[in-house]
């Protein structure tokens, strides 16, 4: 399999290479390449440490994005381009970062903490070779999202909205057993430490998409959307004005048409937010 790499991100995986150090593009790139989408990120790993990555590109501009977690950034014609160290993840004490953080050489070690399957894949370059140890290419096939590891999985809950969030974007399904987790970290109120920052971040991301009611609809079933939302579905409205039924029926049909018509609007997120909170006053009138 081959995947086109920008000739920058080429410049930084053959740098590596020479240097003796493996090397790969890796997650979300891989992922879009294979949809036959634009990655807007192209992220690399490798088995430099961090130390070594800035060694190696010391003639160039390297930002320490988050050394502590392996990760540098190699600027590039103003582009920076992360490096990330393969690792192996800690406990998740406060649900957001690890406390501690592993160097390994494994890199099957390194993918088994990325959250989805079809984000667990890496591409090697040299050998023009796809790695895909969670099967991740037959779960793009299916249109299946699936969790890589339960236990990785449940350690940081932005992982329910980013999987909303990825099915209202690629209009994939959830695996049972994946959702099962998800359903599970909201029963267990852990969605509460997220903050608010991640939060919406990860709607604006659902609101941006082809299908924001997919996603939305998966908040639903588990409980989870935020508080002014979750009384759209216990407000009724008159049958005659909206067969469709309650507030939030209504409001699921509202943003995927606004879906439709939104990049034709000078604030295309703006809209989205005012189409999914237009009748966000009604239950309390």
């Amino acid at each position: 399999m081959k995947i086109n790499v920008p000739e920058e991100v080429k410049t930084i995986l053959k740098r590596l290479n020479s240097h003796g150090f493996s090397a790969y593009v890796v997650g979300g790139c891989v992922r879009d390449k294979i949809l036959n989408r634009e990655p807007q990120d192209w992220d690399i790993s490798s088995s430099a440490m961090p130390e070594q990555v800035k060694e190696v590109f010391s003639d160039l501009g390297v930002i320490e994005t988050g050394i502590k977690h392996g990760t540098v950034s190699v600027i590039i014609n103003h582009n920076p381009y992360e490096v990330t160290t393969f690792r192996c993840d800690g406990e998740y004490k406060d649900n957001r970062r690890p406390d501690t953080v592993t160097f390994v050489s494994d890199i099957s070690i390194d993918l088994s903490r990325r959250d989805f399957t079809i984000n667990a894949m890496m591409y090697d370059y040299q050998n023009e070779k796809l790695i895909d140890y969670y099967q991740g290419q037959e779960d793009i096939k299916n249109k299946c999202l699936k969790m890589v590891d339960e236990k990785t999985f449940y350690e940081d809950p932005l992982r329910v909205l980013r999987l909303a969030q990825f099915m209202a974007r690629f209009e994939f399904q959830v695996d049972l057993k994946t959702k099962e987790i998800c359903q599970k970290m909201v029963n267990e109120g852990v969605l509460q430490y997220l903050s608010l920052e991640r939060i919406q971040q990860e709607y604006n991301k659902l609101l941006m998409s082809s299908h924001p009611s997919m996603g939305l609809k998966f908040l639903l079933e588990l409980n989870a959307l935020i508080r002014p939302l979750e009384t759209l579905a216990t407000c009724p409205q008159r049958l005659d004005f909206h067969p469709e039924g309650n507030v939030m029926n209504h409001t699921l049909l509202v943003v995927d048409l606004a879906a439709l018509c939104k990049d034709k609007t000078s604030w295309p997120l703006a809209f989205m937010w005012s189409a999914l909170l237009h009748d966000i006053g009604k239950p309390l009138v």
